[in-house]
C-alpha cells in the first residue's frame, strides 16, 4: 500500500512538473517590443530532467508511466488545438473602435487616443505603413517602420486581437507653437503574440493568454481646426486631398481630419491576466 502511494505522488509531481515547464515556455509579447518578453523555447534543463524521470517511470512502472504520458499527451493536445483556433480568430479579426460620443469632453479625447491607439496597432499587426503614417509622427513613423522592416526578414507577424480598453487618464497637457501636447496613462488588455507567417506557429508570446499593458501614450494636435495650406516643415503647398503626408518632405501632417497623432509610446507596466 505504501509503494502505491509513494508511485502515486511521484507520478502527480511529475505531471506537474511536466505542465508547468510545458505552460512557463513562453510568456506575452508586446506590439512594437515595448515590453520585455522571453523567448518561446524553454528550459532545455528542465526538459530534458522531466523526460528523464518519464522514461524511468515507464521503465520501471509501465501501468503507472504510460498513464502519466497518456495524460500529458492530452493536455499537449488540447493546447495546441486551442492555440490554433486563437490564431485563426486573430487572423481574422476586425477593426473596432469605441463611440466617442458616449462620453464628455475630457474622456472624448481620451477614448480618441485609445481608438488611434487600437487602429496603429491594428495597422501593424497587418504592416499597413500608410495608416501608422497617418497616425503618428514622423520619429514614431519610423520606428514602426523599422521594426516591421525586422518582423519580415525573420518572416514573423505580431498578431494582436481582442484589444479592450479598461482605463485611462490625462496626466499632463501644454501648448507650444501652436501645437497641444497631451500625455495619458492608459491601460488596455489583449491577445499579444508573434507568429512564423510560413508555418503559422507561435514562436514568441502565448495566444492562450491575455496580457494588460499600462501605457503612457503622447499625443500631439494643432491647436485651430483648420485645414493645412502649407506644410509647416517644409512650407510646401499642401493638396486638400492629400493622404496626410508632405508629397515634398514626407512628414506627417497634423490637421483636423486626425485630430490627434501618436508622438511617443512607453510601456510602463505589463501583466498576464
Amino acid at each position: 500500500m505504501k509503494k502505491r502511494i509513494v508511485l502515486l505522488i511521484i507520478g502527480i509531481f511529475i505531471i506537474g512538473l511536466l505542465v508547468t515547464t510545458y505552460k512557463i515556455g513562453i510568456v506575452g509579447a508586446d506590439s512594437g517590443f515595448d515590453a520585455s518578453y522571453d523567448s518561446g523555447s524553454s528550459s532545455s534543463d528542465s526538459d530534458g530532467g522531466s523526460i528523464f524521470y518519464l522514461i524511468y517511470l515507464c521503465i520501471e512502472y509501465p501501468p503507472l508511466g504510460l498513464l502519466v504520458l497518456g495524460i500529458i499527451i492530452a493536455i499537449i493536445f488540447s493546447n495546441n488545438k486551442n492555440k490554433n483556433e486563437i490564431t485563426n480568430k486573430a487572423l481574422t479579426s476586425k477593426l473596432e473602435l469605441l463611440d466617442i460620443n458616449k462620453y464628455d469632453i475630457n474622456k472624448q479625447l481620451e477614448i480618441e487616443a485609445f481608438n488611434i491607439y487600437k487602429t496603429i496597432q491594428f495597422a501593424w499587426m497587418n504592416f499597413d505603413t500608410d495608416t501608422i503614417r497617418k497616425y503618428t509622427t514622423d520619429e514614431m513613423y519610423n520606428m514602426y517602420l523599422m521594426q516591421l522592416e525586422t518582423l519580415k526578414v525573420k518572416n514573423q507577424k505580431n498578431l494582436m486581437y481582442d484589444i479592450r480598453y479598461i482605463d485611462s487618464k490625462i496626466v499632463n497637457k501644454y501648448e507650444e507653437n501652436n501645437q497641444e501636447t497631451y500625455v495619458i496613462n492608459m491601460v488596455v488588455s489583449c491577445h499579444d503574440f508573434i507568429i512564423d507567417t510560413n508555418t503559422k506557429k507561435t514562436v514568441r508570446g502565448n495566444p492562450s493568454y491575455k496580457y494588460r499593458y499600462t501605457y503612457e501614450l503622447t499625443f500631439v494636435k494643432t491647436v485651430d481646426n483648420k485645414e493645412l495650406d502649407i506644410c509647416p516643415r517644409c512650407g510646401a503647398p499642401v493638396d486638400s486631398n492629400n493622404s496626410g503626408v508632405c508629397e515634398y518632405c514626407n512628414s506627417t501632417l497634423i490637421s483636423n481630419n486626425y485630430t490627434l497623432v501618436m508622438s511617443k509610446k512607453e510601456m510602463k507596466y505589463q501583466k498576464r491576466t
